[in-house]
């Protein structure tokens, strides 16, 4: 993973772009996030050559697979409801905007983790999706999708509201 970040992170220094003064070029946050992987990888191999074990790899050896009642609780349900809520998130991104399905899928994914507090999940969603449509938006300057119809015109209404061209 290390050496396939390293390449991808030379990959986006080659990006053909018009560079505007004051402005990030499309190289930036992902050359930024391949950073940060690497610096994760290179820290894990060194402390796997050097036999520095992480806490929970510490913690996971020294269960005793006879314990039964100590073992961690598995969820393969869980799991797959996550796995297919983040497909369909993606394929109905189209459809409903970048607004919309973000906040249902925060709710959804905190309903399929078995958090039950309604108010809680609601404040969160809505103000995850406004949090995650400003960044990406007005720092990194990616265009996301609106939606369509009502949808489209929902998320009008949302990026004039938070003041976004």
């Amino acid at each position: 993973m290390l050496a396939g970040a390293a390449y991808l992170y030379r990959s986006a220094g080659h990006f053909a772009y018009a560079p505007r003064p004051g402005e990030l070029g499309p190289d930036v946050w992902p050359r930024a996030i391949l950073a940060l992987l690497m610096v994760v990888c290179a820290s894990r191999l060194f402390g796997h050559l050097f036999g520095i074990a992480a806490e929970g790899a510490a913690a996971d050896a020294s269960v005793d697979d006879s314990a039964g009642a100590d073992a961690p609780r598995r969820f393969p349900r869980l799991l797959v409801a996550g796995i297919v809520l983040t497909i369909l998130y993606v394929l109905s991104m189209g459809t409903l905007g970048f607004f919309v399905a973000t906040t249902l899928y925060l709710a959804l994914f905190m309903l399929v983790g078995r958090y039950r507090r309604p108010v809680v999940i609601v404040v969160t969603s809505l103000v995850g999706s406004l949090v995650f449509v400003y960044v990406f938006m007005k720092i990194v300057y990616v265009s996301l999708p609106l939606g369509a119809g009502p949808f489209q015109q929902l998320s009008v209404a949302v990026l004039a509201a938070m003041g976004v061209r």
